[in-house]
């Protein structure tokens, strides 16, 4: 044992004109050539697809960190490296900080221990790192260490791992150091509970536990599917008694409807004040079963679903999933980054498939239309050789196949959900001329191939008549192209929730919250997005 010595960036797909956008576009490649960013993501900083686990999260300095993994990537080499928490880890397959510890982790699965003696009290991480490298083979793993001689001496278990919704959470515990004001606290995990003794977001649900030894019972009535970790703690306070245990509450029936969201996020929330909080808001009002993410900046999966009690699948740049059902397997990424698919337990045995995309935004097909007044066919020729977005959407449609043709055959329901940033040829047709800047019919080819593929559009199955519910997604915040001036801004229909199997659509909507206010104005707007959300309830048979 010894010591192991910027992905692409999503751009926002509003540009005042054509013009600015290439010499933007010139900026960019030359700050990453600066930068020695101009290559490609490499396919070392894919999502990683593989699992680790601890045995509990806080460990005295003379116990050992014992981890579980498994990996599609065996490899004799694949190891495991504790980092002080936070900043030391890798990031993108680079080496940032040496490790304090670290063990082999061969094989396709195992179990290794690493013992946390030398290590000083604080917080840590573990990677689960790939032949040598700093590659992550799963997501990281935080945990804590305690000073053997300070720690307070006390344990806890469960009854159990997985809790239907509604059933009792059964909890025993011992202290040495009993308190009629001792509590179990119940936190949405990751990231809620307290650390370091202090308190960082509130309980989801809580009891006394008095004395040095006892049980208690905590209904888990009220609690979303999703995980949890139950903490032990002292007299009213956020000193732990004993290492938290995490457990799961799933689905105590089959779903029977699902909501599905499409939300382009704006730069990961970050174009309003309190972005978090009001992107948190509006998926609890919006009463979502599983949002697809666009623009999450390759963390805001995680943020959201920390504040929801959520699962999550957080690609490495724009797209991302989080379910408030369990994720039992993950698609992707795929090509560019442009798109990634998570199967969901909706209880009961049933299951559902769901994938996020964001195609890329340049050449944007209405400035063809309305700005350059291009023939329809020039529009098509341009959508299929300028810009990336077909060959994009066709791998993604070659890589979910195998779910959508198992849909169409009985299997669980596929969701496609996400910023395509082209509009569909369900749109722009003769009655709807006078909203395309007088184009009777473009044969769009993204929103094509996904027809060909045997996916419907859910917003215009339950509003079929284009002309009289246009369902438009941009944008609430540029009606004019620089938001506030300048010419009148393209509004058009380019985020999409697309479905195959079975699955019936019984109300779709382009959503807003509040009123939000044109570009320059939008700091204060409660509507995070410069999209509008698309939000489609669906019957499950």
């Amino acid at each position: 044992m010894g010591i192991k010595g910027e992905p692409r960036m999503g751009i926002r797909r509003h540009y005042p004109s054509r013009g600015m956008w290439m010499g933007l576009r010139a900026l960019v490649i030359t700050i990453a050539v600066l930068l020695g960013m101009a290559s490609p993501l490499s396919a070392s900083a894919a999502a990683p697809t593989g699992t680790m686990s601890l045995n509990q999260l806080d460990y005295q300095t003379t116990q050992q960190v014992t981890v579980t993994y498994t990996t599609s990537r065996p490899s004799s080499t694949n190891w495991v490296g504790i980092y002080a928490d936070p900043g030391n880890g890798p990031v993108n397959g680079q080496q940032l900080g040496a490790s304090t510890k670290w063990e082999y982790a061969p094989g396709s699965a195992g179990t290794i221990s690493i013992p946390a003696s030398g290590l000083s009290a604080g917080a840590y991480v573990a990677y689960y790192l790939y032949n040598d490298g700093y590659t992550w083979l799963a997501n990281p793993v935080k945990f804590r260490i305690t000073d053997s001689a300070r720690a307070r001496t006390g344990s806890m278990s469960l009854d159990g791992l997985d809790y239907p919704a509604g059933d009792p959470v059964s909890v025993t515990y011992s202290t040495s150091q009993p308190s009629s004001l001792n509590w179990v606290g119940i936190y949405a995990d990751p990231g809620n509970g307290p650390v370091n003794d202090q308190y960082v977001r509130p309980s989801t649900k809580w009891l006394y536990a008095p004395g040095s030894s006892g049980q208690i019972s905590i209904p888990t009535a009220g609690l979303s599917p999703g995980h949890y970790v139950a903490y032990y703690l002292y007299n009213d306070g956020y000193s732990r008694v004993a290492s938290p245990l995490k457990f799961r509450v799933v689905p105590s029936t089959a779903a029977t409807t699902l909501k599905v969201v499409s939300f382009n996020t704006w730069m990961a929330a970050s174009q309003v004040t309190d972005g978090l909080t009001k992107a948190t808001n509006f998926i609890t009002s919006s009463g979502a079963d599983v949002v697809a993410l666009q623009e999450s900046g390759g963390y805001l999966a995680k943020d959201l679903a920390r504040d929801l009690g959520w699962y999550y699948y957080q690609g490495p740049g724009s797209v991302a999933i989080i379910s408030r059902y369990a994720i039992t397997q993950t698609f992707g990424p795929a090509l560019d980054n442009t798109g990634l698919g998570a199967r969901l337990n909706l209880g009961g045995g049933k299951q559902a498939v769901v994938w996020s995309v964001h195609l890329d935004a340049y050449p944007y097909g209405p400035y063809n239309a309305c700005y350059e007044g291009m023939t329809p066919a020039q529009i098509e020729d341009a959508e299929r050789d300028s810009s990336r977005r077909v060959v994009q959407i066709n791998d993604i449609l070659t890589r979910a196949a195998p779910e959508i043709n198992a849909a169409k055959s009985g299997g669980p329901p596929v969701f496609l959900a996400g910023d395509f940033n082209a509009p569909s040829h369900l749109d722009w047709v003769p009655a709807a001329a006078s909203q395309n800047c007088g184009y009777s019919s473009v044969n769009w080819p993204t929103s094509r191939a996904v027809s060909d593929a045997g996916l419907n559009d859910s917003y215009r199955v339950v509003n079929p008549l284009s002309a009289t519910m246009p369902g438009d997604t941009w944008s609430p915040v540029y009606p004019k192209n620089n938001g506030s001036t300048g010419p009148d801004e393209p509004q058009d229909r380019i985020d999409f929730v697309h479905y195959a199997g079975s699955a019936t659509p019984v109300s779709s909507a382009a959503e807003v919250r509040g009123t939000p206010q044109p570009v320059p104005d939008n700091q204060n707007n409660e509507w995070v997005s410069d999209h509008r959300a698309v939000v489609t309830t669906f019957n499950l048979t």
